[in-house]
């Protein structure tokens, strides 16, 4: 049921993509050795068409969706930007918010974000202009213009530029540079033209006249957890597991009834499967992210990764707790779910144990990946099991047969 399921949902996932992604049509070629003639009207056409090609390539009037290792923005989006890949250069207008996640963020000379710029990446530079920041980043340069807000964290802050109002940033290091002209003569020199607002572990000596409104320094305390940080983590913990188990009971009772079957009977290979998933469809996904068309394809398959990884810990626990169920001829749903909470429980406080809990939490997580996969996968596995289950109904038809014989025989 739950491998039928998952191929529709592929297939939806191919036919959505197959109608969304971008192709080229090729213009018919010409006839070699044959002459063209075209008149002073056909060649304008031409012309204007080649005009229009040219004004189309450099202007976009939708939002633009982009992954790859270098993307470079040279024309003009009339819309929302997202973009995941190693490298980003913006050198041209978005209209709209721009949302990238990448190792190195470049908003060049040329570049101009007229709303928002969200961005989580190693190293942001923006030489442009953009209307308000909002950034997650080890090391920001500003050397260009942002209107409005700052809203950062990053361990070095570099501005040379201008921040148009406010700035929130939290880092352990804040530099105002000052940077000479040769051809103007002139000097810039970085500035707030609002509030600074900042958070680092101790308090920083900002320059005088750079900021024109307050300095507000807050201290960054490193907070250790209470009981009831452990509480609400074990409580979001449990109401997953929960929540996957009664999502399994009600799509795919069968699957749910076979994991403590491969958890016994095909552990060896739900470890390997564990470990195997993960390293293939990265290496996958990062071969048809370097080829255009399929990099969403691409996309699809590293959320679907991080999806499975998400779901291992819940499926290994629900298929312990069937194992201890079935162990304990719990039959009852109310007492499977007490076997399940007191497993996740269990499981959940082991993993605290420093380094014990760091490997367990890595088995764990292997051995739910390796039996979600495992019973989505085609293989001999309903054979086996069915095999399990015949001889199951057999033993239980034996006994039937041997208790009706029995009460006949004293009657």
């Amino acid at each position: 049921m739950l491998k039928n399921r998952f191929k529709i949902i592929v297939l939806i996932m191919l036919v959505i993509l197959f109608f969304i992604a971008p192709f080229v049509n090729a213009e018919d070629n010409e006839a070699p050795g044959e002459a063209v003639t075209t008149s002073n009207e056909e060649q304008a056409n031409v012309e204007n068409a080649n005009q229009q090609t040219t004004t189309q390539n450099n202007y976009k009037d939708r939002d633009v969706y982009l992954t790859g290792t270098e993307i470079t923005i040279d024309y003009i989006v009339d819309g929302n930007l997202f973009v995941f890949a190693d490298t980003v250069n913006i050198n041209s207008q978005i209209g709209g918010d721009a949302f990238i996640i990448a190792r190195t963020v470049n908003v060049n000379n040329g570049g101009y974000v007229f709303s928002n710029l969200f961005t989580i990446a190693n190293t942001l530079n923006v030489n442009g202009v953009v209307y308000d920041l909002y950034a997650s980043s080890t090391n920001i340069n500003i050397s260009g213009y942002v209107y409005r807000d700052v809203r950062t964290s990053s361990e070095d802050f570099k501005i040379s530029g201008v921040v148009g109002r406010n700035a929130y940033i939290t880092t352990n290091n804040i530099l105002f540079e000052t940077i000479s002209n040769e051809e103007n003569q002139t000097t810039q020199q970085g500035t707030i033209a609002g509030n600074l607002n900042y958070t680092a572990k101790t308090e920083l000596s900002i320059p005088e006249g750079v900021v024109k409104g307050t300095i507000n320094y807050t201290e960054a305390k490193e907070t250790s957890p209470t009981i009831g940080n452990y509480l609400l983590a074990l409580g979001r913990f449990l109401v997953t597991v929960i929540i996957i188990w009664l999502l399994c009971l009600w799509l795919s009772p069968k699957f749910l009834s076979r994991t403590h079957l491969v958890l016994t009977k095909k552990l060896p290979s739900s470890i390997g499967l564990g470990i195997l998933t993960p390293f293939v469809v990265i290496v996958i996904s990062a071969i048809l992210m370097l080829i255009t068309i399929t990099s969403t394809i691409a996309m699809i398959g590293i959320v679907l990764l991080l999806l499975i990884c998400m779901l291992g810990s819940a499926i290994f626990v629900i298929s312990l707790t069937n194992l201890f169920a079935n162990k304990l001829k719990v039959e009852n749903k109310v007492g499977t779910l007490g076997i399940l909470i007191i497993t996740s429980a269990v499981i959940w406080l082991i993993c605290l144990i420093p380094f014990v809990g760091n490997i367990l939490s890595l088995i764990v997580a292997i051995l739910g990946i390796g039996i979600l996969v495992n019973n989505i996968l085609p293989s001999t596995r309903k054979k086996d099991f069915s095999s399990t289950d015949t001889k199951k109904e057999k033993t239980e038809k034996v006994k039937k047969a041997k208790n009706t014989s029995t009460k006949k025989e004293s009657k």
